[in-house]
This record gives structure tokens, sequence and C-alpha cells, in this order.
């Protein structure tokens, strides 16, 4: 590292080190305040963020809002001069708590600091991400670190109900960015150990297979097709074949391939007294980079014909998920020497000590969005947290994590925008 980066460096560090605690005591005040979808309603964590970046010099947001109690609030830091524009994103919702017997920890509806963690829905996805990239933001501000183009932060609604009032809705009206960092949790083994270059798409519908509806009394009689019966078979070849009948090219980031996840949903039945006419699974396919809609559709629409040719009672249909749940959200990556991935990835190291490695996300992210609709460079995760704790029990960030995650955003930032 130059002298000049060296100085910068300590200068971040000190002065997030100097404020340790204030950004701990406010990303416990953020994990507390509930904001989970279902039911959907982001308006006081994002009053509680309004407040904190006021009182941090950052200015008030523009706010973004498909509807009220739904809103995206962005953040900007303008820098001496014209150049890039980086923008360092998360989301302001979390999931449910689910069943409160399952925390063993703390009381999940008290969230509380045990053993240098901070337990809480939301913890790790991804509200400590979130006072991170504030704290980065308040450290160049207030260290007057001079850069190039545009900083800005971008807090979205709705991501854990599918985006339609998140990134979707914020794709849809449009914005420009050079590069956008999303700080979802990338942590395997230890925190910052990976980054996400990509993120796969998925696929969602349902196969409804059409039976005899009749009394069950006589169903040895003759003429009786069971529904149900019918459609466990085809559940069960989708969940052994259907992959090898897929088109897809290889992709390194992932060796496995698409994943297939039949009867994730499963319907059928009347009640006791009728042969069920009518019976239905549902299913969720990982897609990979390259992966097509209409190729993939195709793909199993010849598949259940396959089916049906071997047997001549088999009648069924692909019903693919219609609004407002997408049925197609296609995968995203980034050139793995994206500068803002390079930028990324020397922070982290200058940081920690060690290089994330560069993954390719299982899930989902907001990247598919920004890549596919505005032809953004996107990296789909790169934040303090693990990914396994994220919407299951006793979920945690680590304390030493959040402080971290404010020191590699804010020298990533500089980096990037130098």
């Amino acid at each position: 590292m130059d002298k000049n980066k060296n100085i910068t460096s300590n200068k971040i560090c000190n002065f997030i080190d100097s404020i340790r605690n204030e950004i701990i005591n406010f990303t416990l005040d953020c994990v507390k305040q509930s904001s989970e979808t279902p039911p959907g309603d982001e308006t006081a964590i994002a009053e509680l963020i309004k407040k904190k970046a006021m009182a941090w010099g950052l200015g008030k947001p523009k706010v973004f809002a498909k509807k009220q109690n739904r809103p995206n609030i962005l953040f900007s830091l303008k820098g001496i001069s014209k150049g890039k524009n980086l923008i360092l994103s998360g989301h302001l919702d979390t999931k449910p708590l689910g069943d409160s017997k399952n925390w063993r920890i703390i009381d999940p509806a008290k969230p509380a600091i045990v053993n240098n963690r901070l337990y809480g829905r939301g913890s790790t996805d991804m509200k400590g991400a979130l006072v991170g990239m504030l704290a980065a933001a308040y450290a160049i501000r207030s260290i007057k670190l001079s850069f190039s183009g545009g900083l800005a932060l971008l807090f979205t609604a709705d991501e854990e109900g599918g985006c339609a009032y998140g990134a979707k809705y914020l794709a849809e009206i449009g914005f420009e960015a050079d590069a956008i960092v999303l700080g979802e949790p990338s942590g395997e083994e230890r925190n910052f150990d990976t980054i996400g270059i990509a993120s796969r798409g998925v696929l969602l519908g349902k196969v409804i297979v059409h039976g005899t509806q009749m009394h069950s009394s006589i169903s040895d009689r003759g003429g009786c097709i069971n529904a149900s019966v019918k459609m466990a078979k085809v559940l069960t070849e989708f969940a052994k074949n259907l992959k090898n009948n897929l088109r897809f090219d290889p992709n390194k980031l992932y060796p496995l391939g698409p994943t297939i996840n039949p009867g994730v949903i499963l319907e059928g039945g009347i009640s006791y007294g009728v042969i069920p006419g009518l019976a239905s699974f549902g299913f969720d396919i990982r897609v990979l980079p390259g992966m097509e809609f209409e190729i993939l559709r195709e793909d199993i629409e010849n598949f259940l014909k396959k089916l049906k040719k071997a047997d001549k009672e088999l009648d069924a249909e692909l019903v693919l998920e219609k609004p407002p749940l997408d049925a197609w959200i296609p995968s995203a990556e980034i050139e793995e020497d994206h500068p803002v991935v390079k930028s990324c990835i020397t922070s982290a190291k200058n940081i920690l000590g060690y290089e994330p490695e560069k993954v390719g996300e299982p899930f989902c992210t907001e990247s598919s969005f920004y890549v596919n609709r505005l032809n953004i460079p996107t990296i789909s995760s790169f934040g303090p947290g693990f990914i396994k704790l994220a919407h299951g029990p006793d979920e945690y960030v680590d304390l030493e994590a959040i402080i971290d995650s404010a020191k590699i955003y804010a020298l990533a930032s500089l980096d990037f925008l130098k």
C-alpha cells in the first residue's frame, strides 16, 4: 500500500474506532425496530435511519415510494469533481421472527448483545450492513476525504417480499450508477471471506394434474384416475430427471448446475370419500447465469410431454406464477475483474488481512433488477454476517464485523472513486 493510501486508511480506521459504541448501539436500535415482510412496512426503520443520518451530517434523503409505507431512501455525497458514481445498498425489511420457542440465546422480541454478538431478526440480514454503510459515509464526510463523482446510500423496501415496492420499482422508474455494492451477508466460515460476483435467478410455477373426481367407494371398478397419485409420480420424475432434460451451459461458479426444488407446495383432494380430480405441486428452480426463460419453459413443457407419452392417462399442465409474484427472476453477474470488485477485495484485505473469495451466491438478490433492467454492474453480496444465519432462529452479527464493514465500505468507496 502506498503512503497516501496508508494515511487514508489510518484516518478512516481511527475515526470509526472512535465512534465504535455509537455504531453498535445504533445497530441494536435498528434491529429492535421491527420491519418484517410480511406484513411489510418500512416506515419506522426508515425514520430511525433518517434521524441518525441527519445527526451524522448526511442530510435528508430522497424518498421513492410506490406505496406510502414502503419507502426507499437515498442519501448522496458529492465529490470534488465529475467522475464515477457508486451506490452502497441494502434492504430495510426482514423476514418474520417465526416461532419464538426456537430461539435459544435471547428472547427474539428483545434483541440483545451476548458475547460480542448482536442477536435479533435482521442483525445479519442485513441491518448490520446498513449501519456500516452509514458509518462509512459519516467517516468520509467528517474527515473531509476527497473523491470524484458521487457516493450514494440506497436503502430499499420489500426485498424479502419480492421487491415489487423496492428494487423492482426503482428499476422501473430508472436511475444511473457506475456500480452498486449490495451488503448482503457474505461470510461463510468467517466474516467477509467471500464476495458474491453472481447470484442465481429463479423460476416459480406449478404442475397441475387432472384426474377423475368420483365417489371413493367405487374407485376399484375402473375408469378412476386419482389426480394425487398421478401427481406424485410426476413429482418424483421431476425430482429425479428434470435437470438432465434442461439446456444450460456449465458455469464454474455453479459446478452443480441449477437446483430443482419440486413439491415446495402441495395441493389436492377435497375430503374423505372423494377421489381427487385435481392435484398440483409447486416448484422453484434456481437458475444459472445465461439460462433464459423461454428455453427453460420449453424444456419443462417437453419433459411433461415425455411423461404423458409414456402414460396415456396422464393429464398434466405447466402453470407459471402470475403477478404480483414474479414467475421469473433472471440471474445476475458482474465481471470478476471489474474495478468495484477489485476495490472491495483490496479494502477487505487491508482491514482483515485476507482476501474474499469470488463466489456465485446460490440465492437471488436485488442485483437481478439492477443488472438486467438497468445494466448497472452490481456485486450481489458483500457484507457482515453469515447467510446461513439469515431467516432462522438465533440470528446474529459479530460486533467486530459491523465495525470492520464500516472501514471496508469507506476504503472501497474511496478506492473506486479515486
